[in-house]
């Protein structure tokens, strides 16, 4: 997240001002597109821990 605030988002922000639309535009994309990323990122978390657990724990909970 650090690194995709720091490199992606102002590239991002100062394309979207260049090509003519506002600095109020630019940052309601930049907020859309962090949304967007924190959420697949969440779900796939989310996704892995349900699946991946029946994979590295028995019936008692104990690691494989």
């Amino acid at each position: 997240m650090i690194g995709m605030g720091i490199v992606f988002l102002p590239g991002r922000m100062t394309g979207v001002i260049l090509s003519g639309a506002g600095p109020l535009d630019a940052i309601k994309y930049q907020i859309v597109i962090m949304l967007g990323v924190v959420g697949n990122v969440s779900l796939s978390v989310i996704l892995f821990l349900y699946f991946g657990y029946k994979t590295f724990f028995n019936r008692y909970a104990q690691l494989k």
